[in-house]
């Protein structure tokens, strides 16, 4: 591949891409090793470990821009787990020894303390602190179970972060399409979704996100008299802009919840999983931040808020929309939590 060619390729596949290559090495290093007295089963060993890196390269390489990522990563990364564990399964018992820590490790992480692999890899490590006799074939593969029973449970960790991670992205989605579509109602149909206000008293004026409004009189001058409140209707003076302004000022709400929010990202979220998962929790605020400013704007005008039933400005719609855009966190922290839990449930062993 030409350098201009590397350089096109998204960051999420460089990690992927350097872990096969050093996995070909290993490749290349064991097919050195064959001999004609192995079986076969050495080469059989080796063809299914090309094939899984053939596997994981094409998929990293050929990913759609309009695939799920999250798909895409658990086919290259469950391929290269694969190759790594055939590997294994033939390194020399140098290798092999200088790779219980880090198998001890990963069976630490991701296997329960009493799972049986868990205990037998443990064994195993503290026999070679202290012999320097041989591998045996079968503390091999118990080496080599014990690696894959890792990966898989970390694989399903990840597993359960994607999960997550798409339904959140797909609500937003959902949330998002709802807006607009409310949106357009309140363009289209203004004195339906009607956001306006008669303030009493002071004054004979009816208050709306985008203006303020003076009642005309009725009757002929000088006998003109104002309407009394329960004859102005409120819906004939809004204006289409009045539900996209709501929602743009619960937007700017949610926006002040969403800086808390991003302190879940850290800098050990080195996995994409990891990292889409409070993004995901974290963009949801703003489809919800408006959603709930218009909503909260429809209690109040509804009665449903002791003490609120009029405000007196426009300046008072937008504050208190904006006041409920931030307050969709009540709803949203439980989205939190349990995007918190699921990636706790990665850095700590089950």
């Amino acid at each position: 591949m030409s350098t201009r060619q590397r350089k096109d390729l998204a960051p999420w596949r460089e990690l992927p891409l350097t872990v096969i290559t050093r996995l070909r090495t290993q490749l290349a290093e064991e097919e050195c090793r064959v001999t004609e007295d192995d079986g076969g089963r050495r080469r059989a060993v080796l063809d299914g470990a090309r094939q899984h890196l053939d596997e994981a390269e094409a998929a990293c390489r050929d990913a759609s821009k309009f695939r799920r990522r999250s798909g895409t990563l658990e086919r290259v990364w469950s391929n290269v787990r694969a190759a790594d564990t055939d590997l294994l399964s033939l390194a020399s018992d140098d290798e092999v020894r200088a790779r219980i820590p880090e198998i001890l490790g990963m069976a630490r992480r991701n296997l329960s303390e009493g799972n049986p692999q868990r205990q037998a890899v443990e064994d195993i490590a503290k026999g070679v602190k202290t012999g320097d006799g041989p591998l045996t074939d079968q503390e091999r593969s118990t080496l080599v179970r014990a690696l894959t029973f890792a990966y898989a449970s970390l694989g399903g960790k990840h597993r359960r972060i994607r999960v997550l991670a798409d339904l959140l992205w797909n609500l937003t989605g959902a949330v998002t399409l709802g807006l607009v579509a409310l949106a357009v109602w309140g363009h289209t149909d203004e004195q339906t979704v009607d956001l306006c206000f008669r303030p009493q008293p002071p004054g004979n004026r009816v208050v709306c996100p985008t203006g303020e409004y003076e009642v005309p009189p009725v009757g002929p001058p000088p006998m003109a008299e104002p309407l009394a409140v329960t004859d102005v209707v409120t819906g004939s003076f809004a204006e289409p802009r009045d539900v996209l302004t709501v929602e743009f000022a619960g937007l700017v709400g949610a926006a002040l919840t969403v800086v808390t929010a991003m302190r879940r990202i850290h800098p050990d979220h080195a996995t994409q999983y990891e990292f889409r998962l409070p993004l995901a929790a974290a963009v949801l605020k703003f489809p919800m931040g408006a959603l709930s400013a218009v909503a909260g704007i429809l209690l109040i005008k509804g009665a449903f808020v002791p003490g609120l039933s009029n405000l007196d400005s426009s300046a008072q719609i937008l504050g208190w929309s904006i006041v409920f855009g931030a307050a969709q966190h009540l709803v949203t922290h439980i989205v939190d939590q349990r995007a918190e839990e699921a990636l706790s449930g990665v850095r700590k062993p089950p």
